[in-house]
Parts: structure tokens; sequence; C-alpha cells
């Protein structure tokens, strides 16, 4: 009987070590959720219990950058490493190309399962090479995600990747009783009509609708893969609102992260260090025990680079500069570029000449498209909310924002000559990516005419 214990000490400790160098991994993500738009990030008028009790236990990184602010160009960012110019899914409703490698290849040559429950890659097909595929998931179908894990056989490791549809439109018609419209706070940007309050208690309705699955998401993790799994929370873009999804402000292209990883990641730490979504894949590899491809421009190389020292407090920095874009086509006009510091954001908008056009004001079938025509209606007796509704639609070539002073982007320094400097600073770093990236600055699809002009 002592002859085996040497070997069954062998035995537990190598499990031990298989276990520690290819933990499970959760990964989850929301739809078009908002940086400010959760409990745990401060917003006192969105019930999101679950993603509260969470970030107790998390890290927190409050400065995440998306590389582009919809759907497919995000996600496709996410899962290849690369900016959506360079990996081939830049505008809406578009794929990374075939050639390009994506995350669930890197995963399964490091022994991982890889499975996708809801929406993670853009579109209905699997270019993305997972090994299990599920899209139906909703507060109706609750169970999904404890279902899959209660009939897995296989025992290699799992990166559990789950994208939860909400808070994406439609929208629930009845807001939840406890989202009064007339009592919300409003994001700074939005003008204070009926339809506008109306609009974001529906928002707020499909955000905690959102945290209803993540409690159940969480329970089977914890139920099926046990406590010590690594989970990640994160979202895809900004809200569909005006001055949200498909443009390049912070409440754009700027999402929440939670890392919980017990005993690594410090629960209740809060961040700002700068990260970019391309990061995720260098950091999912090296979290399962791989080398992390080289960042850099070349054919063989990613834009991302790994931010696990940062979530093992080994650092407090990762990035002096965050890099986002824009190229959607369908009623979108421009292509608009930015570039982020610790300090100051900066917006090129490459046609200024063009009326800048979305979903939200362009298209009568989008939701939201009725704040905007509130937004018009009052316009046409208030020279403020005029200006305001043209400023719009009618961008400069630059604008240039001081985060620390002015968060919610209300003051563009573009034209201040005391801030000339940082201008041109910020410009030539932009120039300069451009050039290094082979960003072409490729406009897609013909530019919108507005659906409702203001009387000048």
């Amino acid at each position: 009987m002592n002859s085996l214990l040497p070997l069954i000490l062998l035995i537990a400790v190598t499990t031990i070590l298989q276990s520690a160098s290819s933990p499970n991994i959760a990964f989850i993500i929301a739809d078009d959720l908002g940086v400010e738009d959760t409990g745990f990030m401060g917003n006192p008028d969105i019930r999101t219990p679950a993603l509260n009790e969470l970030a107790e236990r998390s890290t927190v990184f409050e400065r995440l950058y998306v590389a582009s602010p919809s759907c497919a160009p995000s996600r496709g960012a996410m899962l290849s490493g690369l900016m959506p110019f360079r990996n081939g899914a830049e505008p809406n409703h578009t794929h990374v190309r075939d050639d390009v490698r994506q995350l669930p290849q890197y995963m399964r040559d490091l022994g991982y399962e890889v499975a996708a429950i809801g929406k993670i890659a853009h579109g209905t097909d699997d270019r993305a090479g997972f090994d299990y595929v599920d899209r139906d998931i909703s507060l109706e179908n609750i169970g999904i995600v404890s279902d899959y894990l209660s009939q897995r056989e296989s025992d290699e490791p799992l990166l559990l990747m789950v994208g939860i549809k909400d808070p994406h439109v439609p929208w629930p018609n009845k807001p939840f009783p406890h989202y009064k419209p007339d009592s919300l706070i409003l994001p700074a940007k939005l003008i204070n009509t009926s339809d506008t309050r109306l609009e974001l208690a529906r928002y707020y309705t499909d955000v905690e609708r959102m945290d209803q699955q993540v409690a159940a998401t969480l329970e089977a993790i914890e139920t099926y893969l046990g406590a010590e799994t690594i989970i990640f929370f994160t979202s895809d873009h900004g809200a569909q609102l005006p001055y949200g999804k498909w443009n390049n402000y912070e409440s754009s292209v700027r999402v929440p992260m939670l890392v919980c990883w017990p005993g690594i990641a410090e629960a209740g730490r809060r961040s700002r260090a700068l990260i970019s979504f391309v990061d995720i894949l260098p950091t999912l590899i090296e979290i399962a025990g791989g080398t992390p491809l080289e960042s850099g421009y070349g054919s063989n190389q990613i834009d991302g680079r790994s931010f696990l020292s940062l979530i093992k407090g080994e650092s407090d920095r990762h990035r002096d500069y965050v890099f986002s874009t824009n190229s959607s086509a369908n009623h979108h006009t421009y292509p608009l570029r930015s570039v982020c510091s610790d300090h100051f954001r900066y917006i090129r908008n490459v046609y200024p000449e063009l009326n800048f056009t979305c979903q939200t004001d362009h298209n009568p079938t989008a939701q939201s498209h009725n704040l905007w025509v509130s937004w018009v209606g009052i316009a046409k007796s208030d020279p403020n909310i005029a200006r305001k509704v043209q400023e719009y639609h009618q961008r400069p070539v630059e604008e240039l924002y001081d985060l620390r002073a002015d968060p919610n982007e209300q003051r563009n320094l573009a034209g201040d000559p005391e801030y000339l400097q940082t201008l041109r600073k910020l410009r030539t770093i932009t120039d300069n990516w451009i050039r290094l990236s082979g960003d072409t600055l490729e406009i897609h699809g013909e530019p919108m005419r507005l659906l409702y002009p203001l009387e000048q």
C-alpha cells in the first residue's frame, strides 16, 4: 500500500498543476451596455444586483475601450486581436476574414474546449470556430447555460463564452414600474423630453433583464465549473442612444469590465489603466498557459497585448493610448477615428463636410428614433436645442475633450489656443497610427441625407 503513495501524490500534484495552468474561464458579454449603466459603476437608477455582487468579488477595470462602437467590428476585434480594418470586419454586419485566426483556434491549441452561448461572434454562422454554439439565450430561456454545463461530458478545460442579447434593442415596450421616466437622472448629453425619458426607462428595464440572466449564468458556473472559475464580464459598446453606439465618445467606446479570479485578481480593487478590446485575446491565451502573439503591424503580429500583469496587480499601467474606430455602413455617414489618453480624448471626423447620421436619428424603424423626432420637434421653437441638434449632424474635423475636467465631453477644446500643443500631439499620434497600421479610412456606403433638416 505504501508503495502506491508516491504515485498517488504524483497524480494529485499533476492534477493540481494542470488545473492551475489550464483553469476554466467564463467570459460574459452584454450587448449595447453603456459604461455607466450599472449599479457597480455608480448609476443609482438601475438595479443590477448580480453584477454588483460580482463586482465586490472582482477587480473592476473602469477604462476598457472597444475597437469600434458597433457589434460586428467590436466582437471581431475581440476574437482576433486585430483592429477592424486589419481583420476584415470593418463595417457592421460583416465577418472576420477566413484567413484570420480567432480565439477558439488559439484556445484549442492549448487543450481547451470553447463554447459560445448567445451572441459572441456576429451573425448566424460560426466562422470563429467554436466547438459548441447555441444562440438561443434570453430571459425566457434563462436555464440555457445550466442545461449545457449539466450535460457536458468533456474533461478538457473550458472557455465558456456567454453573450447576453440584452440590452440590445428591441427594449421592452413597458418599463418595470420602478423605472419612472419622470424621476430618472438624464445623462448629460441627452435632451430632456418625455420621449427621451420613456426610452431611457425602457433601456434601463432591459439592463435589469440582462442582470437577471447574468445571475442565472453565474449560478450555473459555480454549480458545474466551481467557485475557482475565472470570470470576465464586459460589454461590446455603448447603448443605442444619441452619442452612444456608432459614435466615438466615452459613452460610445468605453465599457466596464470585471475580472473575478479568486486569489489572483484583488476583490474590490478599481483600476483606471487604459485597456483595448484587442487586448482580450492575448490575455486569455496567456491565462490559458500560452504565449501571446507579438504586438505590432506585421503580418504575424496582432494589435493586442496581454494585460495579465494588470489583473494580477503586478502593474498599474498598461497603455499610454487607446484607439477606436467607426466605419459602419447602413444609415451611417463617414468613418470616425479617435485616440484616448489618461487625460484627453481626440476625435477625427474624417469627412466633416458631410452630415453625421446613424440609426438613432436616421432610421425610422430603429429603437429610440422617437426620441430623436422629439428633439427635432422642440428644436423648431428652442434655439438652444436647435443648435445642439445641428451640432450633432455637423461635426468639426477635430474634437478634443479634457476627460478630467469635462468627463461628459461637453466642451470641444480643439479651437482653444491653450490646448493647441495637446491637439497637435494627439493629431500626430493619430496620423502615425493610421499610417503605420495601414488604415485606409474607407467610407462604406453612400452618405445619408438628413430626414429632418432644420431651417437655416
